[in-house]
């Protein structure tokens, strides 16, 4: 649309050396990007113990990497306390008061308020 507008306005052809400037830019700029995002994924899979950093290339067979085996675990607590077959905590901490107090609590002051 720029383009075309721009082609509107200076003649046909004008924004070709613009637009292979601005894709040379963000080219660039998502190079850049992409590299970034690579070596952080590196990083963790070497944090994670991973023998290759990039995945599975270097593992023998029926090996699974660690990150795997953490997302499965990760998934079946989850699975498994959706279905509600892990126990709740036993205490927790509360903010708050509970709500059979606060229920007591807002008629008293509706009470009050209305006849003081």
């Amino acid at each position: 649309m720029v383009v075309n507008s721009f082609d509107m306005v200076m003649g046909f052809g004008a924004a070709v050396p613009y637009t292979a400037l601005a894709q040379k830019a963000m080219s660039r700029h998502f190079r850049c990007l992409k590299d970034a995002i690579t070596a952080q994924l590196k990083h963790s899979c070497e944090l994670l113990g991973e023998k290759d950093g990039a995945g599975n290339s270097g593992l023998t067979k029926g090996e699974t990497p660690r990150l795997k085996l953490l997302e499965q675990s990760l998934r079946q607590q989850r699975a498994f306390h959706q279905m509600g077959m892990m126990e709740q905590e036993a205490w927790r901490p509360q903010r708050g008061l509970p709500e059979r107090s606060v229920n007591i609590l807002r008629a008293w002051l509706f009470e009050h308020f209305l006849h003081p």
